[in-house]
């Protein structure tokens, strides 16, 4: 009867412990999912990028913010390896744009746009893009960690990364 009683007790552990995950994963909101047509034309899912920390830099071919946002970026990529830095530009018709942006300012990582539209109308799992440039940083499991709109210091973006870096997600 003991036996039973734990068996019990342990199985309703199990089931509440497993409750308490899935309400926190719903806390943390959805999971980066988003396809990119990277500005070499290749396609990129980020889904596929789980097991390891992103830093979303999205951006506006046309804004000079998000231009002047390159010149911390540039240090700031090969000294975080732990992160992997993807560009997003987010504005109507960006996927012709990118290639020229790409082309003329040479970012130190892979910039690309969602050729449905979804990233500049709020409709794909990085919801609303108030202003540009605007970072956000995932943990390895594909959750938002955190989110910061404007111009950035190489130590701004350090101490950004610091959630990811600190712990290894």
């Amino acid at each position: 009867m003991i036996a039973l009683g734990c068996a019990i007790a342990s199985g309703c552990a199990r089931d509440s412990s497993g409750a308490q995950a899935t309400a926190a994963r719903a806390e943390k909101g959805p999971r980066l999912n988003l396809g990119l047509r990277l500005s070499d034309g290749r396609w990129l899912e980020l889904a596929d990028l789980r097991g390891t920390p992103v830093l979303l830099f999205v951006f506006a071919t046309f804004d000079a913010v998000s231009q002047a946002s390159l010149k911390p970026l540039r240090p700031f990529v090969p000294q975080h390896p732990e992160v992997i830095v993807i560009g997003v530009a987010a504005q109507p018709r960006a996927a012709p744009l990118v290639e020229a942006w790409e082309y003329a300012l040479d970012p130190p990582f892979v910039v690309g746009a969602d050729p449905y539209g979804r990233v500049e109308n709020g409709e794909s799992t990085l919801g609303k893009i108030e202003a540009v440039p605007t970072y956000i940083l995932y943990d390895a499991d594909g959750y938002e960690i955190v989110r910061r709109t404007g111009l950035m210091t190489e130590g701004d973006l350090a101490e950004l990364v610091e959630p990811v870096s600190v712990d290894g997600n």
